[in-house]
């Protein structure tokens, strides 16, 4: 069972490779644009990745001076905060302030696309995005004035972040490129501090709590989709579209993620595979060692040796 996660509607991808601590590295599936290159101060970078299956877990890390803001796309992902665990869903945005930790606190990068822009908090005299002092200044303090770092995020957001990363192939005018990308970037942070001033911290019904209680005392039991339906009082096909919408994920998925939470935890007090499929409820050990590794990213065995 996740600890101390919020139920309330994002990776945060980043590795100490230079001074700034700022990774520039892209892959197949994991984009990352240097704006210093093409004249940018302060911003120094936007990621983008998109997995298409568990990635190795994120180490907590810190950014000196810098303002970590993540767009979750699409996906769920567990990350950690100063030791606050967040259960992060597609749409959510995650502000993480400078010299904060955070990390995915020993879980997985799961499958999904997140988008990530690092900011430097400019020094005296110099504004970001090359503004005046008060608009500069207002900025930077509006993106630090957070009640939490994660909250709703707006679903246009996106098309900010996507009009960057298609803006900065565009060699042939340099100087429209800044320019473009300069208004994308002051579009997407103005979007992020009005969605966190009005961030909703409870975005699940008092319903939907009920049924995710329900799950956790009979984690142990058979849990049918039908039964829960009926137990909110919504047809099958309502019920699934209500869960997912509220909790970020299908109603099957969230069970299924709960029993490899104590799967873990039975696995760590010394169970073995099997009698921890059993327990479970899994028809077979192949078929839990199937679905631990889904989640996990390693096997049973491995999991419970390390």
């Amino acid at each position: 069972m996740y600890t101390s996660i919020k139920y309330c509607s994002f990776v945060c991808y980043s590795i100490f490779l230079n001074m700034e601590g700022v990774d520039t590295r892209s892959t197949a599936i994991r984009k990352i644009l240097d704006m210093r290159l093409i004249g940018f101060e302060h911003v120094l970078t936007i990621g983008r990745y998109n997995y298409t299956s568990v990635q190795e877990g994120l180490e907590a890390h810190i950014h000196p001076g810098m303002i970590e803001i993540c767009y979750l796309e699409r996906g769920t992902q567990v990350y950690q905060v100063e030791g606050t665990e967040y259960l992060l869903k597609g749409g959510d945005v995650l502000v993480t302030q400078p010299d904060r930790r955070h990390g995915t606190s020993g879980y997985p990068e799961e499958k999904g696309q997140l988008y990530w822009m690092l900011l430097k908090i400019p020094g005296e005299g110099k504004g970001l995005l090359n503004l005046a002092d008060m608009e500069s200044d207002y900025l930077i303090h509006q993106l630090k004035s957070f009640h939490t770092p994660h909250f709703r995020g707006m679903r246009t957001m996106v098309n900010d972040l996507k009009g960057i990363f298609k803006a900065y192939n565009n060699t042939a005018d340099p100087v429209h490129r800044k320019i473009e990308i300069t208004n994308l970037v002051l579009s997407f942070l103005l979007k992020v501090i009005k969605a966190g001033e009005n961030e909703q911290q409870d975005c699940v019904s008092y319903l939907m709590k009920g049924i995710c209680d329900h799950i956790h005392e009979n984690i142990y039991e058979e849990l049918v989709l039908d039964e829960l339906a009926s137990r909110a009082n919504l047809s099958l096909s309502r019920f699934k579209h209500r869960f997912k919408e509220e909790l970020g994920i299908p109603p099957g998925e969230y069970i299924m993620r709960l029993k490899i939470e104590k799967a873990k935890e039975l696995l760590k007090k010394g169970l073995k595979t099997r009698d921890v499929a059993y327990t479970l409820g899994f028809e077979t050990s192949n078929y839990f060692a199937t679905v631990f590794r889904k989640f996990v990213g390693q096997t049973p065995t491995y999991y419970s040796e390390h």
